[in-house]
């Protein structure tokens, strides 16, 4: 009898630690993803927020054009000298990358394998599209002042091309499945046409004129509603259902900034601002207040990584 009772307190016992170890598990807070891109130089850096000690960023990932044995020497030793945009896309499996000397690229983050490149004049920014494409906005420069098509199967070989002064930035809307593309004065809307034929095209739908110049960063909000812009005096929110823009409040009256974003679960702002001439030492945050440092790189650029 001692050994039944010996045997039944054990599977209380158990029963009531897995009980409360489960209760443990479902009430413990949701803790997301919190890893940034950071691009500057001929790098992009992914790095973990949570992890990282103070001012120090914990770096977890690299990626350095000059290593890149797949990539032709004119792009490892020319093209990719300043890069100046890195964005996540398949749910955080690839990264793209772009290059105001003139290099953009495709690349997984698993193994670092180079899936695209294409060489596009002050190149400013790349979007994935539906059936592997990309579209990449290239700015002021002989060549440049476009939004560029290309297969992903073809590096180098433009397959439509549309003018746009000083191209600064493309996003692709899933939803609406609409591409916008910013430039110097004005945000465009596109949409695709003949994308299942060997001409694809893109076709302008809307424009619209950014309440100021020198349009600079674009982004689509956590909540896909809006695109998040800036030009030379502030950075702005512009809404997708009523075409109206509004400055961003927690950085009104700023200047000069160059990229900015919001986390889609913790809604911390991600944001630099050039401390001489164009690049940054920082990435600095707001909500809850703090700043990155990256003292041997001439950083331009920061995002969230997308962790969908």
């Amino acid at each position: 009898m001692k050994e039944i009772s010996k045997i039944k307190y054990s599977a209380f016992t158990l029963l009531t630690l897995l009980i409360l170890g489960m209760a443990s598990f479902v009430s413990r807070p949701f803790a997301p993803s919190q890893e940034l891109l950071v691009c500057g130089d001929s790098q992009v850096l992914i790095v973990d927020y949570l992890k990282s000690k103070d001012s120090i960023p914990a770096v977890v990932w690299r990626w350095d054009a000059r290593e890149v044995k797949e990539l032709p020497e004119k792009y490892r030793t020319s093209y990719f000298k300043s890069v100046d945009d890195s964005k996540s896309v398949a749910g955080g499996k690839q990264i793209l990358i772009s290059s105001s000397s003139g290099g953009v690229a495709l690349v997984n983050r698993a193994d670092k394998k180079l899936l695209f490149y294409a060489h596009v004049p002050n190149a400013h920014s790349i979007e994935l599209l539906p059936n592997n494409r990309v579209v990449v906005a290239g700015s002021t420069a002989k060549g440049g002042n476009c939004v560029a098509l290309f297969n992903i199967s073809q590096p180098e070989k433009v397959i439509f091309r549309d003018s746009l002064y000083s191209g600064h930035g493309v996003v692709w809307d899933t939803k609406r499945q609409k591409l916008y593309a910013l430039g110097y004065d004005q945000l465009r809307q596109y949409i695709l046409q003949d994308w299942n034929s060997t001409s694809p095209k893109l076709k302008l739908e809307k424009k619209w004129k950014i309440p100021g110049l020198s349009g600079h960063d674009l982004q689509l909000s956590p909540d896909g509603n809006a695109l998040f812009l800036t030009e030379h005096d502030n950075p702005w929110i512009f809404n997708l259902k009523t075409a109206e823009f509004t400055k961003l409040p927690e950085l009104a009256g700023t200047a000069n900034v160059k990229s900015f974003g919001k986390h889609p679960q913790t809604g911390q702002l991600i944001f630099t601002i050039p401390e001489e001439s164009w690049w940054t030492y920082h990435v600095k945050f707001l909500n809850p207040t703090r700043s990155l440092a990256f003292p041997g790189m001439h950083v331009y650029k920061a995002r969230w990584v997308e962790n969908k």
